[in-house]
């Protein structure tokens, strides 16, 4: 198997075919099954064509069953249908030259890296910065800003997909608010803490944006940041249909947000139709814009960002001072910037544990959390993810960002519209 690396975006920690689940059900997956001793025979992510609804039909062609071991995944949502599964080369030609067929890839090897740093650990002083219009001055690692906001539904309604390692839900930060939905395995608990760690900058109630939205955990790394993009497409697959399900049963759902803090060292044509696909359904989606201090538009799906898709926010770090990160990718791609070094939110062990954390991981649910507090608050924002990439643009602050980049690169900084904080004592503080 070609083995590139998903990047989890995050620094280093110093201390010592499925029926669609109703909500609230956790849907799991098959175990990654042991290679096949025969080396021709790989995993492949076989995407369908719009007008072809049904991957049994081109299984079946093949002799492939959604029993059969080899069969990883089944996709089928309103976006886009396929499925994954192990076979010889012979059988990924045959169905390259398939008219029903858009794609067949093979499945890559993922792991995580972690960002490089030149700070000691991460604090939320992030929340401050985002609602005012000053640098945040004294010390980045204590919980004393203020988090200024105009509307207090803070994301009340909207539900936030964290596709990542998986969320320690007992974390009395979430207040309940979170639940896992998805895993690619059976062992369902964020045994990495980037998971976690995301959504608690999202939507926790001490350190988080949108402190009332949903957090539902997909996961698609494990214990030690290592996955397949098979199952990242899978939970993907996931969000969608959950989404679409959402969508139809009404009452106070406003709409989804898919939050990505990952990456690869390359350009994955099924991971981007995903991708795209999700946003072109109606679900959000921000996308972190990696750690390697390079350009932004060579990877996925950071990529995905800028003006070449309109419904996609790809999101850069900065730190206190308002530099980009040295670890940040940046350049065209890059929408927007948000606070991404020195990051404090839940992390596992016990319900009250919090860590630092540094990397575009960190900076991309500062974004998520915002696009949840503007949907709660605005129909049609939450009912358009161009709409909601524009208003974001258009609220962030210019002038601010200073440092190097590639070509094109806006140096726009996130900002919730409101103006400086007027205490330094706010929702922030310690966990108890």
């Amino acid at each position: 198997m070609d083995l590139f690396t998903f990047i989890s975006l995050l620094a280093a920690i110093t201390t010592g075919a499925r029926a669609v689940p109703i909500a609230g059900e956790l849907e799991s997956t098959k175990p990654s099954s042991v290679p096949p001793a025969d080396l021709n025979q790989k995993e492949r992510i076989i995407l369908l064509t719009d007008d072809c609804p049904h991957p049994e039909a081109v299984m079946e062609r093949m002799g492939f069953h959604s029993n059969q071991t080899k069969v990883r995944h089944t996709f089928s949502n309103s976006a886009f249908h396929g499925f994954a599964a192990t076979m010889h080369g012979d059988a990924a030609k045959e169905l390259e030259a398939m008219s029903d067929v858009a794609q067949v890839e093979e499945a890559v090897d993922v792991e995580s890296l972690l960002a490089k740093q030149d700070t000691r650990e991460d604090t939320t002083w992030g929340l401050q910065r985002m609602s005012s219009k000053t640098t945040v001055r004294g010390d980045p690692y204590a919980l004393q800003y203020t988090y200024e906001y105009a509307d207090d539904n803070l994301g009340g309604g909207v539900d936030i997909y964290v596709v990542d390692s998986g969320i320690y839900t007992q974390h009395q930060a979430f207040g309940g608010r979170a639940r896992m939905g998805f895993s690619f395995m059976k062992d369902t608990t964020d045994g990495y803490g980037h998971g976690t760690h995301v959504a608690g900058t999202a939507a926790a109630a001490v350190f988080g944006v949108a402190s009332n939205a949903n957090v539902i955990g997909v996961k698609v790394l494990g214990a030690d940041g290592a996955g397949s993009s098979s199952d990242t497409v899978a939970g993907m697959d996931y969000v969608i249909r959950q989404h679409d399900a959402q969508k139809a049963k009404g009452g106070d759902f406003k709409g989804s947000i898919m939050s990505m803090s990952w990456g690869l060292k390359d350009v994955s044509p099924s991971i981007d139709k995903a991708i795209k696909a999700a946003a072109k359904s109606g679900v959000h989606v921000t996308v972190a814009a990696g750690n390697s201090g390079d350009d932004a538009c060579s990877t996925s799906p950071s990529h995905l960002g800028g003006s070449e898709n309109d419904d996609i926010v790809s999101v850069g770090a900065i730190n206190e001072d308002d530099s980009i990160s040295k670890f940040s990718n940046t350049g065209s791609c890059v929408d927007i910037y948000a606070p991404g070094q020195n990051i404090v939110s839940a992390y596992p062990g016990n319900p009250n544990t919090i860590h630092p954390l540094s990397g575009t991981s960190m900076a991309t649910p500062h974004v998520t959390g915002l696009m949840a507090n503007l949907m709660s608050g605005d129909s049609k924002l939450a009912n358009s993810p161009v709409a909601l990439k524009a208003k974001i643009l258009e609220m962030a602050e210019k002038g601010a960002v200073h440092g190097k980049t590639y070509s094109g690169d806006k140096k726009l900084l996130l900002s919730n519209g409101l103006t400086d904080p007027t205490g330094t004592e706010g929702i922030m503080g310690d966990i108890s």
